[in-house]
């Protein structure tokens, strides 16, 4: 019995030794296929992760393709812009040059209509009649109430003062009427369909045909026909002044119509018209003062309407305020300051106040 029993101890000993055995070994696989399994499932995941060469070679060159399309595309852009814009400045400079061609046209037919009408009426029509008040005032100006005076008034004075005022009643009315043909001769039309032409182009193409343009201009604006901005024009300062046509045509005036003053302002025995406020350029060295005859040298030296002065000697004629290059008027080498010589025209109705 003690044998078997032994035996027996011995068999199940044995018979789990074997079971241990077997799961020892069980779980040596299952270890072995887990650490496996997990190689494989990394290996796979960098296998996924890491790009291989090929791929990346060909992704630099899809974005070498892309940069270089878009290169393109904004070259073409930027050529389309710069012929666009090159097209532009030639349609604009095609356009100033036809402007300029047609201001050039019309300066010429303009130049040629204002020659025409001077061969055609020639200098010697200017026929300025006699001053009614020559027999009377003498070489004495006449004062403010006699300028103010209509023409039938001096005509009382004398049979041949009433003559006198007639012819140049008549001479008025017919120096307005050149004036309204020299405007629309020389002008264009406004929106309103008036006539209307600057004051430069008048005192430039008109210099034969009227004694006193600038009277000639006020006294027609009195009478309604003519109307500009402005008390006085001056050439030069004024030359942009747009002087427009209130009538195309007047009736013979009357006695009653005119002024002794505005006679005067349009019909000046000479033309003396003063060159307005203007500077002089003269260039000279030790030359004689026009004013006091001393020697000027060349840090008091200024010049003005072709003479050479001293800066203390150059002063209006009239209140000898100082004077400079760039603001005076002269008239038969005197020299004013600008309020003295527009006073001075309104006062005596003609540039004749420097006698």
């Amino acid at each position: 019995e003690e044998e078997e029993e032994e035996e027996e101890k011995k068999k199940k000993e044995e018979t789990e030794e074997v079971a241990r055995q077997k799961t020892d070994l069980d779980r040596k696989q299952t270890r072995e296929s887990q650490e496996t399994g997990k190689r494989g499932r990394s290996t796979t995941v960098n296998k996924q992760r890491r790009p291989t060469k090929k791929s990346t070679t060909e992704e630099r060159q899809r974005k070498m393709t892309l940069a270089l399309e878009r290169q393109e595309q904004d070259m073409a852009r930027f050529k389309d812009e710069a012929r666009r814009k090159m097209e532009q400045e030639k349609r604009e400079q095609e356009y100033k040059n036809a402007v300029k061609q047609q201001e050039h046209r019309t300066r010429e037919t303009v130049g040629q209509k204002a020659r025409a009408a001077v061969e055609k009426l020639g200098t010697h029509t200017l026929n300025i009649p006699d001053d009614p008040l020559d027999d009377q005032v003498g070489d004495d100006e006449p004062n403010e109430k006699v300028m103010e005076r209509r023409l039938s008034v001096v005509a009382q004075r004398s049979t041949k003062s009433k003559e006198r005022a007639e012819a140049a009643t008549k001479w008025l009315d017919k120096q307005i009427r050149k004036l309204i043909e020299q405007i629309q001769l020389l002008g264009s039309r406004n929106d309103q369909g008036q006539w209307q032409a600057t004051f430069g182009v008048l005192f430039k193409e008109t210099d034969n045909l009227f004694e006193a343009i600038t009277g000639l201009l006020i006294t027609s604006r009195k009478h309604k026909v003519v109307s500009f901005e402005g008390d006085m024009l001056f050439q030069g300062r004024d030359n942009q002044v747009l002087i427009t046509l209130l009538k195309t045509e007047i009736t013979d005036s009357s006695l009653e119509t005119y002024t002794y003053r505005q006679f005067r302002a349009c019909s000046i025995s000479h033309k003396r018209k003063g060159k307005g406020f203007q500077a002089t350029s003269m260039q000279t060295s030790n030359a004689k003062c026009h004013a006091c005859g001393k020697t000027v040298y060349p840090m008091e030296f200024v010049s003005a309407n072709d003479l050479p002065m001293h800066k203390t000697c150059f002063r209006c004629t009239d209140c000898k305020c100082t004077l400079t290059p760039s603001n005076y008027a002269a008239l038969n080498n005197k020299f004013y300051c600008k309020t003295h010589y527009e006073s001075n025209y309104k006062k005596r109705g003609s540039y004749a106040f420097d006698e």
